[in-house]
């Protein structure tokens, strides 16, 4: 059965830390899925950014939210989404590396 991942406490040197903003007007779904050991879905309102953890190989899909049900608008891979953490003389930032802007939402 697969686990559900809700927390931010990384257990395996595979995941990682990632984030995703939904950036449109539409209120999304996103599933994420790696057999047999790991599930992730959530609903996403416009606007609302989530962290969330998941293994480098897997892929999250966005699904747009109609009247009909869901419906498929793109799949990245989590790596593309990945939380990279910068080091200042001072402070730290965080950054995120989103190479193509999931346009295609």
């Amino acid at each position: 059965m697969p686990k559900s991942t809700n927390s931010l406490s990384f257990q395996s040197s595979d995941e990682i830390l990632c984030y995703y903003l939904n950036s449109t007007s539409e209120i999304q779904v996103i599933k994420s899925e790696c057999p047999e050991t790991w599930e992730f879905e959530r609903v996403v309102f416009p606007g609302q950014r989530l962290f969330f953890e998941a293994f480098s190989t897997a892929h999250l899909e966005i699904y747009k939210a109609k009247n009909s049900g869901l419906q498929l608008a793109a799949r990245v891979k989590c790596d593309r989404l990945q939380v990279m953490q910068e080091r200042s003389s001072s402070f730290t930032t965080v950054s995120t590396f989103l190479g193509q802007q999931l346009a295609a939402c």
